[in-house]
């Protein structure tokens, strides 16, 4: 699941033709009515984070042109503004991509349509992910290290443009592992069936079983693990910096004294980072569940596979509403 294939249950169906399992056309997935839902539902968090993240996105730029406001660009408008960009790069790949597949069920695309688009659906999962480690790292070392990062410019800009250059990296591989497989009878003729799928490309299994742990890891548990391990040193610094003696602070306080409008964004780079948690967990637990237990398909309905994947597309539509509300 972490790799991106849609849908689910396309990965059986490489293995059934190459182990000549007979597929009738009979057997073959359909447009269930949770199927119809679900689509209904991604197409209408398409328009809510479309709406959300293209508005975000046309208020920080219109905020930037002023010329009053030029010379005081903060960094975390700018970390902001490359998160709403990889969080619409992923509302216009993922889910319309995901809401037409479940609709033709097999894929109509061709061969280069299959490579090129499951690239761009994991380097568009890749980005915000990566983003969101950008800005709890960029919070950290303002707060640990304020003057280490007033002093590097650039450290910022550095850091963006490394989480862009490992996500068009690490979805790489996508171009390879994805092709097109063909239903065929016992005759050998087409039975009118194509998908996009990893078409067996891994020699043994445990190469697959690697790809998406490495896949996992990256997309969700190294990720969590920084932001966790970022916004635990935010709290427990904001929460020093509170509980100081007084005078001390005052005699200290262009080291150690922060700003309200800092503390808000520290406050909402800790909402960002929850949002995140709390959207993908479901969905990657239950990920991890399918390795260890393919046969959970088969227990768990598809109105709940179905919900899980639905809660992670709330997360790029959250962002902007957070932003809204720690600047009011």
């Amino acid at each position: 699941m972490a790799n991106g294939d849609s849908p689910e249950q396309n990965e059986n169906h490489c293995s059934a033709i190459n182990s000549s399992i007979p597929l009738t056309l009979g057997s073959l997935p359909t447009l269930t009515l949770s199927g119809k839902i679900r689509v209904t539902v991604t197409f209408f968090l398409f328009l809510l984070s479309t709406i959300f993240n293209t508005s975000f996105l046309l208020k920080l730029q219109n905020w930037t042109q002023r010329k009053e406001n030029r010379k005081k660009l903060s960094r975390m408008k700018v970390l902001l503004k490359h998160l709403t960009l990889a969080n619409l790069l992923e509302t216009l790949i993922v889910m319309p991509l995901d809401g037409m597949w479940n609709i033709t069920v097999q894929w109509y695309a061709g061969e280069l349509l299959c490579k090129v688009l499951s690239y761009l659906k994991l380097f568009s999962m890749y980005a915000p992910a990566f983003m969101m480690v950008v800005i709890s790292l960029d919070r950290s070392l303002a707060i640990t290290r304020p003057l280490a990062v007033k002093s590097n410019s650039k450290l910022g800009q550095f850091m963006i443009g490394l989480a862009w250059l490992l996500s068009s990296i690490f979805a790489g591989p996508q171009l390879y592992i994805f092709g097109m497989i063909h239903l065929t009878d016992d005759s050998g003729q087409t039975e009118g069936f194509s998908q996009c799928v990893t078409h067996c490309s891994f020699p043994q299994w445990w190469h697959q079983a690697f790809y998406n742990f490495f896949t996992f890891s990256c997309l969700f548990i190294i990720p969590l693990l920084i932001m966790v391990i970022c916004n635990a040193k935010i709290i427990f610094t904001l929460t020093s910096v509170l509980h100081q003696d007084p005078h001390k602070l005052q005699l200290n306080q262009s080291k150690n004294n922060i700003p309200r409008a800092r503390q808000r964004t520290l406050k909402m780079t800790v909402a960002f980072a929850t949002s995140f948690t709390v959207c993908w967990t479901p969905y990657y637990v239950l990920g991890i569940w399918y390795w260890f237990d393919p046969d959970m398909v088969n227990r768990v309905s598809d109105p709940v596979n179905h919900f899980f994947f639905l809660f992670a597309f709330l997360n790029p539509c959250f962002d902007p509403l957070i932003y809204g509300y720690f600047s009011l």
